[in-house]
């Protein structure tokens, strides 16, 4: 009996050690698993906080950005501003020149824009009973000194101008309003105003 009480001691301190053996294994496998879960978590911390930064930066740069180009359109929007005040400037002052600066004004004007000299001249309202009526012989005279034909007529008809004129010849008609003038040269002014105005 002796020999069984041994064995079934043996078996059970066996059984102990084996259970003892098993728990410790158990305890360092999770105590592995749960620093290895501390580590990815906190690789997934710094992760989402470099997410995080790179987000936050690049929002802030956009906003940035956007802020620039905000501010960009708003000055080239008041420089836009300030030449048209310019160019309008401009128009208001040679309609409102003397009866003889805005005569010599327009017959600059005819002499650069007649083609072959035998134009019609389509005058505003306000503008042909303004203009010298020997404006158009002095100019005729003057074009055939130039080898023109000399024969520019003023028309019966009048347009809603402001100032300045429309040449008229075989139907087709050049814009020489002083509207049309400064809008045709508005772009290659424009770089020189704002020279001007911004420098």
């Amino acid at each position: 009996m002796a020999g069984i009480e041994n064995l079934k001691s043996r078996i059970l301190r066996d059984s102990e050690e084996q259970a003892r053996q098993i728990e410790n294994e158990a305890r360092a496998r999770a105590d592995e698993i749960v620093k290895s879960a501390k580590l990815r978590a906190e690789e997934i911390l710094e992760e989402f906080k470099a997410k995080a930064e790179r987000d936050g930066r690049d929002r802030r740069d956009r906003i940035i950005a956007r802020a620039q180009l905000d501010l960009r359109n708003a000055v080239l929007a008041a420089k836009q501003e300030a030449i048209d005040k310019v160019l309008n400037t401009a128009i208001r002052k040679i309609q409102f020149m003397s009866v003889e600066e805005y005569t010599n004004f327009i017959e600059r004007l005819l002499l650069s824009n007649i083609e072959t000299g035998d134009e019609e001249v389509i005058f505003s309202e306000n503008d042909k009973n303004r203009i010298d009526p020997d404006l158009l012989k002095r100019v005729n005279k003057k074009l055939q000194s130039e080898g023109k034909k000399g024969q520019l007529k003023i028309s019966g008809e009048v347009r809603n101008i402001s100032s300045g004129f429309i040449l008229k010849r075989e139907g087709l008609e050049v814009n020489c309003s002083i509207e049309a003038q400064i809008r045709a040269l508005r772009d290659s002014l424009q770089g020189d105003i704002a020279n001007l105005l911004f420098s």
